[in-house]
């Protein structure tokens, strides 16, 4: 049922007192680990097992190391976890079978999601995080068609015999799907990735993250800088929309984490100044606060 590319296999154990972010393929261990703790819970949005027999202490430290912005952090992992199975779950209901996901880091959703046998999963990252998946997850069979393919996205070349070949024997559209990817990339980078992306004529839909430029301020601060260590946030747009808009995607549909976390009874987590300004201000804050982070899928222009 799957088909994992025939590399060498290389173990990403990390020492977990060496908890600074050294990467961007760290941080997947960072947010596997949020998937390992909520799938604990009674009220669980999701139930991920194998985040478990991924994340490895290192995760579990670089997640604790995180002390300011650990419940934010959180939330955001586990509400973008939810909405994205959603969007997933209901364009493969309307005949998408392709799923191609950049950067998927420690994502599992093959072996978790219900979804019909014809489907097929395409995985793509670093090398040596496929390789890590490929060992660490061997004795686990997934539930559709997996595949995996490592690349670095940053290899233009490379990237466009690969994304060229996949468009040529995929059955049907695809969805392209970047989750927690496109932050952490440089505007030149992301307008790179969406001429390749739209290059492909059956790469149809991409589903990818959304901060308000409001946020900003607070993704470059020194200190949210100094936890995320050699992986900061660099994608700061002055108008996110229109910055894909110019790289040929139309915004298709819009999903607030907000409105996700408030239908599952998972509000955003205020700081105490926040909820006493709430009091003066009322539902004219929170409307900001709703449109901060969403998540969007993008649909491909024509010609």
């Amino acid at each position: 049922m799957s088909r994992i590319s025939n590399t060498t296999s290389k173990n990403l154990d990390r020492n977990p007192n060496t908890n600074i972010v050294q990467k961007v393929s760290d941080t997947a261990f960072w947010v596997a680990s949020y998937r390992a703790t909520e799938s604990k819970r009674s009220d669980a949005l999701f139930v991920d097992p194998l985040a478990e027999v991924l994340v490895g202490e290192f995760g579990k430290s670089i997640a604790s190391s995180m002390h300011s912005i650990q419940k934010y952090a959180y939330w955001s992992v586990i509400i973008r976890t939810r909405l994205i199975d959603d969007y997933i779950s209901s364009y493969v209901s309307q005949g998408y079978k392709t799923i191609i996901n950049l950067g998927a880091g420690l994502d599992t959703r093959p072996y978790r999601l219900s979804l019909p046998q014809d489907v097929h999963w395409i995985e793509i990252d670093f090398p040596e995080i496929m390789n890590f998946k490929n060992v660490k997850l061997r004795d686990h069979q997934p539930n559709f068609q997996l595949e995996r393919i490592g690349l670095d996205l940053s290899h233009q070349a490379k990237r466009e015999e690969i994304f060229s070949a996949l468009n040529e024997r995929i059955i049907g559209p695809a969805i392209m799907l970047t989750e927690g990817v496109i932050p952490y990339l440089s505007e030149e980078s992301v307008s790179g990735l969406a001429g390749a992306i739209h290059r492909q004529s059956n790469f149809k839909l991409w589903i990818c993250e959304y901060y308000a430029p409001e946020i900003y301020p607070r993704f470059q601060d020194k200190r949210f800088k100094a936890m995320l260590g050699e992986a900061p946030f660099q994608f700061f747009p002055s108008n996110w929309f229109e910055f894909f808009k110019n790289c040929g995607w139309n915004q298709k549909e819009v999903t607030y984490l907000y409105d996700v976390a408030k239908q599952n009874r998972r509000n955003f987590p205020l700081p105490w100044w926040a909820s006493l300004m709430k009091l003066v201000f009322g539902e004219k804050m929170m409307s900001r606060i709703r449109k901060m982070s969403t998540y969007v899928v993008f649909e491909r222009k024509q010609g």
